[in-house]
């Protein structure tokens, strides 16, 4: 059977039993991973806890400097579950037969309950991969605030012959009912509604928050006043 986290860091004597206890009871009051309460409340050096990890569990350690996140992988999971369970998709695999595989960058990847959850998700099997978990947790807003800027910036794209109008058009043109198969409500709205929707979207779903997106837009704001 696996080791836990506690059972790891007693082994490489990265903190006593006491420790752990105390640990662990920040961890349940505050619903924090284990690996939180270790590292921010218990004084466990990160870099030992990794090199741990890596010993007794054989999970391979990621570079955070080498990530480039995917927005495909991005997508699959929220970023609120990734904030609670310190966690962060970086790819996503798909094969000819089987469920796909999901790279998971993991603080604690002994952590089977978040793997879970992950795999419940998505649909997916989850490969984890080590990683500090400050590196864990700065990656999780820099990755999901360029992914929801990146949608952001494909939305507000003008769609081709978006501006031609007809007029005059032939007697014989009918327009098509409204109650065609292909016929969206979204279709008519303007750019700007469509666009506070998605907005309102991504907030709902927690991929980005109100706080954020304002800041998002002073900064695009900013930009346009020093080009022009």
């Amino acid at each position: 059977m696996a080791k836990t986290l506690t059972e790891i860091a007693l082994d490489e004597a990265l903190a006593d039993s006491a420790t752990l206890e105390d640990a662990a009871k920040k961890a349940d009051a505050e619903d924090i991973p284990l690996v939180v309460a270790l590292v921010r409340h218990a004084g466990v050096g990160e870099v030992a806890l990794v090199a741990a990890l890596r010993r007794q569990t054989r999970v391979p350690v990621t570079d955070p400097a080498t990530v480039a996140l995917d927005t495909d992988a991005l997508r699959e999971l929220p970023r609120e579950v990734c904030r609670r369970r310190r966690v962060l998709p970086l790819a996503i695999q798909i094969h000819n037969s089987g469920p796909r595989t999901l790279h998971l960058a993991m603080a604690d990847p002994t952590d089977q309950v978040a793997i879970a959850e992950v795999e419940h998700h998505t649909g997916t099997s989850v490969r984890p991969t080590l990683m500090t978990l400050s590196a864990v947790e700065e990656l999780i807003e820099t990755g999901y605030r360029g992914f929801v800027t990146e949608v952001m910036k494909r939305e507000s794209r003008p769609v081709y012959g978006s501006k031609l109008s007809v007029t005059n058009a032939p007697a014989h043109v009918v327009a098509s009912p409204t109650t065609s198969p292909h016929h969206r409500v979204s279709d008519e709205a303007r750019l700007d509604t469509r666009h506070r929707a998605l907005v309102r979207l991504l907030v709902d779903k927690g991929v980005i928050q109100e706080s954020e997106l304002e800041d998002l837009v002073r900064k695009l704001l900013k930009g346009r006043e020093d080009e022009g």
